[in-house]
């Protein structure tokens, strides 16, 4: 069982619960605060170990129980950020959960034991596209069990608020939708005090992963507008957004809180440029498949699920690149190529 350490800070009025996380970003932060005699809080982090212990045991220590919180917004579909949304409606049933549509669409489509069928077929069909992208057949068998293996960890928790772009809860928490690391991200802005709850969408010290998702066909079909293959762009608008927004303070779910948003949102965006330029001068004159593409620019001496997520990455820059007319693709038995 993991052993967990916990932490809480008091920033601007803000309660930051800072959890370890037996993951690379080492822990999450959930954030409390009170805005119209309503107590809100920000993600609801992760059903493992004795996490849960540790969340309520915060609570206590702030002078606040469950039954405090009036509510709590999801920002993204990960484990990680939704895994105690059941467990919390529970104990409070007039705690309001409210989270993206798309995640809500995610979260019951990946649940419903009825739509596994649907799950597997889509999976296996971005398992053959990765194929084509030069990974092996076994590999490729490690994708479908990838895809299929972490929704059992899922628990479909049904959102009393429905969330879309623009909307406004309490007249002052504005809803920013930000697709890139997760189809339905969002971020949460206080537009009175413009303090941003950014989720995963910027972190202090890395940038998030951009890149491929499968997504059920009744989503692609609400979504047909919004072109989900080049997610890059997705991700790069929603920067510009944000720092439209003139944010005073970022309140990230891993790392550090920022008290620079202008300069982090420019050090991102430059990390993507450089990482796009890179890229393409790998392939300059020089076809390679991306998962060829992946091994130049991530290295060789990766685990599975860490080689599928330098593809995924890579992919999602050619991706870009491809959307932008800089590069070109070719085929050659039965193998997908790029160049520039």
């Amino acid at each position: 069982m993991y052993n967990f350490k916990s932490e809480i800070n008091e920033i601007e009025g803000i309660y930051q619960l800072k959890i370890d996380v037996p993951f690379a970003v080492k822990f999450v932060c959930l954030y409390l605060f009170r805005l119209n005699e309503k107590v809100i809080l920000i993600d609801a982090g992760l059903n493992m170990g004795n996490w849960k212990r540790l969340f309520f045991k915060a609570l206590k220590e702030v002078n606040l129980s469950i039954s405090d919180i009036d509510y709590c917004f999801i920002a993204h579909i990960h484990l990680d950020h939704m895994g105690l949304a059941k467990t919390l409606k529970s104990k409070n049933p007039n705690l309001k959960i409210l989270m993206h549509d798309i995640t809500n669409q995610l979260m019951k489509w990946e649940t419903d034991q009825a739509d596994l069928k649907e799950l597997e077929q889509e999976a296996i069909k971005v398992s053959k596209e990765l194929i084509r992208y030069g990974i092996s057949e076994e590999q490729g068998k490690k994708v479908i069990q990838f895809f299929m293996y972490w929704p059992k960890f899922l628990q479909y928790q049904e959102p009393d608020t429905i969330l879309h772009d623009g909307d406004k809860i309490l007249n002052t928490l504005k809803i920013i939708w930000t697709p890139g690391h997760s189809l339905g991200h969002i971020c949460i802005f206080d537009e009175k005090k413009r303090f941003l709850f950014s989720g995963d969408h910027i972190l202090s010290r890395i940038t998030p992963h951009i890149g491929n998702f499968v997504v059920p066909s009744d989503l692609a079909e609400n979504y047909k507008e919004y072109n989900f293959n080049n997610i890059l762009k997705h991700y790069l608008d929603s920067l510009d957004r944000i720092d439209k927004l003139n944010p005073k303070i970022i309140f990230p779910a891993h790392q550090e809180v920022i008290y620079n948003p202008h300069e982090r949102i420019l050090a991102i965006k430059k990390h993507h440029k450089n990482r796009l330029f890179e890229i393409s001068s790998v392939i300059k004159n020089n076809p390679l498949t991306p998962f060829e593409i992946s091994k130049i620019h991530f290295g060789e001496d990766l685990d599975d699920i860490n080689s599928f997520m330098a593809l995924s990455e890579v992919l999602g820059h050619l991706l870009y690149l491809e959307n932008e007319g800089k590069i070109q693709k070719i085929e050659k038995n039965g193998k997908l190529f790029y160049k520039s």
